[in-house]
Order: C-alpha cells, then structure tokens, then sequence
C-alpha cells in the first residue's frame, strides 16, 4: 500500500517536469521572436502608410539588383509565379516573396542538380496586409532532395515575421515609401538566418533586401531597375510592340508618342532622325512597357531598309 502514494507522487512528478519544459520551451519561443508580453512597445519615425495588400504578378515581369541578380517571371498559374533567377535557376512561389520557395532547381559549381520544395504546416500566419507592429508565426516542413541519391532531406523550421517600420528609401530605382518586413528563420530553438525586404507598394516589390546568416555571410543588394522585359513578355504581347515600333518610326514625327493598350501598355517615342554617309535613314527612339504600375523602358536605334525598319539590336555582327 505504502508504494502507490509514491508512483502517484512519481507520475505528478513526471507530469510537472513535462509542464515545466512545455512552459519554458513557450517562454523561449516568445523571447526569440520578441512577441512575449515583455517586449518593448515599438514606435514608428516612418511615413504614416496605412495598410498594404499582397502584391500581383504577370509574365515578363522583371527586377535587376545592384549585386547582379535580375529576376523575371516566365509564368503564372493555379496562384503560382514561375521565376528564373539566371541560368537554370529557377524557382516558384505565391504573390507572397517574404514565404519561402514552395519549389527551386538549379545546377551547382560541380555540375550538380540541386532542387526543393517547401510547404506551409497548420497553424501558420499571414503577413499580409501589411501593417505597422504586425507580427505573425509561420512554419514550414522542406524538403531537399539529394543529388546522388535522389532522396530528400525533410526538415522543418518556424519564421517569425514582424512589420517593426515604415521608411522612405533611395535606390537607383528611385525614391519610394516601404514598409520593413522583417523574418527570423529558426530550426528548434537555433536562429539560423534573418532577411529583411523594404517593400514598396507603389510598384509591388521589395526594393532593398538584407540577409544574414548564422555562418556571418551576410548579403545586402539595392533594386536598380524594375517592369516588363521586352523579351520576356507573352508572345501576343511582343507581336504588338514590334507592329507598334514600325509604325511609328515610318509615319510619326520626332517627340510625339503613339500607344497601344492590352494587358501591357505599349508607347513609342521617336527622339531623333538621322541619315547615315550611306544615305540611310535611322531614328533613335524610347520604347515604354508599363503593366501592374511597373514601368521599364529602353532607348534603341533602328535604319530604314527595303523589308522595314531594322533594330540595330537585331543585325548580325552589331553589338
């Protein structure tokens, strides 16, 4: 009889140490990604923004960075946005950049093929729409799959996702009002990498981002230019810019702008008209692409011949 008093006080005992751990494994989780009780208020120095909602995408739309890296969507579909990143690297998510990719591949320095997937779990939070303190809890379950092998490696992690201000920023793609999107990355109880978007919602997309590692290799990169990629839109689209280009050249004077609207506005500007030692006609003209309020744009040269006007970019042997 005297040994049930202990096993009930052994298994209370037990239950409390499991309650303790639970308990002090929540505490941690709150201090690591400061949504505990005890973190301090955070003010806002930045411009009043309000809220913002997620970003849109659409085929040919492309971003170039200061570090090297451009980015273009080749696809939409399903809620999908097909990128490549450069190469054979490419990479697919939501309208949500600040998620991690649901799928990537791409070939390494030795020749290998490396590729992934990822996938939100239950209980993950929204971000959007983004507004001032928010902050939110994601967890992820990715996989890697084994070059050798074709195995995957699945391991999980849990982002802690904050909007801790707002800013103005200059870039060399201009001065803009963003908000800071901020996430830690864990894996258990281990921080192992943090990035941080300035996200512009007057063109839908981040125009600064930092990222740092737990190895130390931190990265940093500034958006240079941004808007639909004259070779990458849809086909039906690249059909009208060229229509458009040869009829303004042949019939519109110098500084007037003709147009052509669809899913991508379309504008050409003749700026300047020359006759070459050989007596041909060339014109220098800017050409305009604007979709989803981004706009890219890129002065070419053209000289008239017998089949039409021939874009420099397109004649053999020309750089």
């Amino acid at each position: 009889m005297a040994i049930f008093p202990f096993l009930a006080m052994a298994a209370t005992a037990g239950c409390q140490v499991t309650n303790t751990f639970d308990s002090f494994s929540q505490s941690l989780n709150e201090l690591n990604d400061g949504m505990s009780a005890y973190a301090t208020e955070r003010t806002n120095d930045g411009p009043d923004m309000g809220s913002a909602n997620l970003p849109k995408f659409g085929t040919g739309d492309a971003f170039v960075f200061d570090s090297g890296r451009a980015v273009y969507v080749t696809q939409t579909s399903g809620g999908k946005i097909f990128w490549n990143g450069g190469g054979d690297y490419s990479f697919v998510t939501t309208d949500d950049f600040t998620l991690p990719n649901l799928e990537w591949s791409y070939t390494d320095k030795e020749g290998q093929k490396r590729s992934g997937t990822a996938s939100l779990r239950d209980g993950s939070e929204s971000i959007w729409p983004l507004s001032f303190d928010k902050q939110v809890r994601i967890y992820t379950t990715s996989e890697n799959i084994d070059p050798e092998t074709g195995k995957p490696d699945q391991y999980q992690q849990w982002l802690s996702c904050s909007v801790p201000a707002t800013e103005t920023v200059t870039v060399e793609a201009g001065t803009f009002d963003t908000y800071i999107v901020e996430c830690a990355r864990y894996w258990q109880q281990w921080w192992m990498q943090t990035t941080k978007w300035w996200y512009a919602p007057e063109i839908g997309y981040y125009v600064k981002r930092e990222r740092n590692w737990k190895s130390g290799q931190d990265h940093s990169e500034e958006l240079i230019t941004f808007g639909p990629a004259p070779t990458k839109i849809p086909a039906a689209d690249r059909k009208r810019l060229a229509a458009l280009v040869q009829a303004t050249l042949e019939d519109t004077l110098s500084g007037k702008t003709m147009t052509s609207k669809g899913n991508i506005r379309i504008a050409v500007t003749p700026l300047k008209t020359e006759q070459t030692d050989k007596g041909a006609w060339c014109r220098t003209y800017r050409q305009s692409l604007s979709a989803r309020n981004r706009t890219s744009s890129q002065i070419k040269t053209a000289c008239r011949t017998k089949s039409g006007w021939v874009i420099e970019d397109d004649v053999a042997g020309k750089s």
